[in-house]
């Protein structure tokens, strides 16, 4: 069983480091997959220093990035998860430093609601000094271990991957500190705190970030192998070496895959996420729409010949706007 679960992280290890390799070349879907990865931990590492959750989503993203642009800069793959963790310790240490200390920064911990009672806001307060005072005397590796379990809700497996250790010796470092955190509150805490969906929607924003900042195109899809396929088949796109799209503009767009609740409410606007010029709008409309597309006509000129939009397998839109219409 030992050299079995030895095994398996071994594995991880490697594939991580694959995906390392991947991403320094440039390879953005590789360092989508490491921001999956890492993202629950990162979140854990800065939560532990700024003890606010929505602000330590913000640092985890802005760690991601920046760890991204210096990627070609790390020398040793296998580090990269401490080489993160001390990019996402010194941004939160940063912030924190601009933030009012003590009294202000544990009132930021949890947001009062308009709708609290009293009482509510004093045991939210009682609560929150509690598990702070108790962290605080934690070495910082207790302490992402316990906030990953119970702020981050990564299971031990999972903790011990991203920390390069023993499920062992993540399982004794819970038990050894559980009631120093006063398992009750914490659980109470995450339960009161964990936006998950907020967590699920990191990846994405870091993806975009990224490919914006490159001066390239980013959509979401369910399946990005069937995503690709559609595209390539429908409009003969090719692939660039990393096998992402490569647009007639010599553009490359990106098909980062997310899940179906960050799916809907990225592809739930009325706004096109891209918009193409078409010698022949009236053509290609009348093409899309033989292949059994869902095409719409523009809203301005109701003309099909003029614009038009129309949507991939997963409801991304996209307008259409024929050249002559820019012509002056």
């Amino acid at each position: 069983m030992v050299v079995l679960l030895r095994s398996k992280e071994e594995n991880a290890i490697r594939t991580e480091i694959k995906l390392v390799q991947s991403a320094s070349g440039g390879d953005v879907e590789a360092f989508a997959d490491l921001v999956d990865l890492y993202t629950n931990a990162v979140c854990a590492v800065a939560y532990g220093v700024l003890r606010d959750y929505h602000l330590a989503q913000d640092i985890a993203q802005e760690a991601f990035v920046k760890a991204f642009r210096a990627l070609p800069d790390l020398k040793q793959p296998d580090k990269f998860g401490s080489w993160l963790y001390a990019i996402a310790t010194r941004l939160s240490i940063d912030l924190k430093r601009k933030q009012n200390r003590d009294l202000r920064l544990r009132d930021k911990l949890i947001a009062d609601r308009s709708d609290a009672s009293i009482e509510e806001r004093v045991l939210q307060s009682e609560l929150r000094l509690d598990v702070w005072e108790a962290l605080a005397k934690l070495d910082d590796r207790n302490r992402t271990i316990l906030l990953s379990y119970y702020i981050s809700e990564m299971s031990m497996p999972e903790i011990a991957q991203e920390l390069h250790v023993s499920v062992s010796s993540v399982e004794s470092r819970l038990r050894r500190n559980r009631k120093l955190l006063k398992e009750n509150y914490l659980a109470a805490w995450a339960a009161h705190f964990g936006n998950r969906e907020a967590v699920e929607k990191l990846v994405g924003k870091v993806v975009e970030r990224i490919i914006k900042q490159a001066g390239q195109y980013y959509i979401p899809v369910s399946d990005r192998t069937r995503a690709t396929d559609w595209f390539v088949g429908r409009f003969g796109l090719a692939l660039d070496h990393n096998g992402y799209l490569l647009l007639p503009s010599g553009h490359v767009l990106f098909l980062i895959q997310v899940n179906q609740p960050v799916l809907a409410s990225l592809t739930s606007s009325d706004l096109p996420v891209l918009i193409f010029q078409a010698e022949d709008s009236a053509a290609l409309y009348e093409a899309l729409k033989e292949q059994g597309i869902r095409v719409e006509k523009g809203e301005q000129t109701g003309n099909a010949g003029e614009s038009f939009c129309f949507y991939d397998l997963d409801g991304n839109r996209f307008g259409v706007v024929s050249e002559k219409n820019n012509v002056k």
